[in-house]
């Protein structure tokens, strides 16, 4: 099948936006959760998306139900590397785009691929003066020192929660005794 492949950074975001949208839309599309093993993390929508399907300019759901036998996976890697680099295993960022992934399936009670690759774009990273997200949405850690880093995925997970669940672990965590 000759479909055509993101050509732009902007493109891959549209794809993006179009898998989650289609998770919400569509018990048969979660059914194809399972099949993900690449997952890509985009910090301008705080959100992720599997290279079998945002590789695809243009996809939608339906579509990929339709046609996901005949898409060619090969073609997922070399057309987004131009943009991003894959995580390496157990890194902080790794961990937090795990996360991000967890997030999403789990609102559907699915869990991720036991062998999923995570992947960001290349010079996202949580910690780092010369390395920051684009995100509005996302406070990166500058200045951090020798921060640990299972203290900055504490911190990046507290972030995401909503102002009532930080409150809620704000005082959890005041309230604790000794």
């Amino acid at each position: 099948m000759g479909r055509e492949t993101v050509i732009t950074y902007d493109d891959v975001l549209d794809s993006i936006r179009t898998f989650n949208n289609g998770l919400e839309q569509s018990k048969r599309f979660r059914e194809q959760i399972p099949f993900f093993q690449s997952w890509y993390y985009v910090p301008e929508l705080d959100s992720v998306g599997p290279s079998k399907f945002i590789r695809y300019k243009d996809m939608t759901w339906l579509e990929y139900i339709r046609d996901h036998s005949e898409l060619d996976s090969r073609v997922a890697e070399p057309v987004l590397s131009k943009w991003f680099k894959r995580l390496e295993e157990k890194s902080a960022e790794s961990i937090w785009v795990r996360q991000r992934v967890d997030r999403l399936l789990g609102q559907y009670g699915k869990t991720v691929n036991s062998s999923s690759k995570f992947s960001a774009p290349t010079g996202w990273s949580l910690i780092g003066e010369d390395k920051a997200s684009h995100s509005p949405n996302i406070r990166i850690a500058t200045n951090t020192g020798d921060a640990n880093p299972q203290v900055e995925i504490f911190w990046q997970a507290f972030l995401g929660l909503s102002p009532d669940d930080q409150k809620a672990l704000a005082d959890r965590i005041m309230n604790r005794k000794p």
